[in-house]
């Protein structure tokens, strides 16, 4: 099952555990609601010319695999994980 939302994410810089290099298509974190211990495979919608470089903000829509076992509402919040380390957090702007 999928779930598709829109999200304010802040991606942290390498000062602050982030990533040290960009990213663009193909991008897919793992996703953890504030409110659970549970993980969550997402896949991000970035047009195929866009480049994201740690310490951006932005806002976009992403798919969350798997059925959330919290209730999913506008302004949960989120940290993204790649591996053991967090690269940024978010918050659920819109649940589309």
């Amino acid at each position: 099952m999928l779930f598709e939302i829109s999200a304010q994410i802040n991606f942290l810089d390498s000062k602050h555990g982030g990533r040290n290099v960009p990213f663009g298509q193909g991008f897919s974190p793992k996703l953890k609601f504030n409110t659970s211990n549970l993980e969550y495979f997402t896949e991000f919608n970035i047009e195929e010319s866009a480049i994201i470089f740690p310490g951006d903000q932005i806002k976009i829509e992403l798919k969350i695999k798997g059925e959330p076992s919290i209730f999913l509402h506008k302004g949960a919040s989120f940290d993204l994980f790649e591996g053991d380390k967090i690269i940024g957090n978010g918050t659920v702007m819109e649940i589309l």
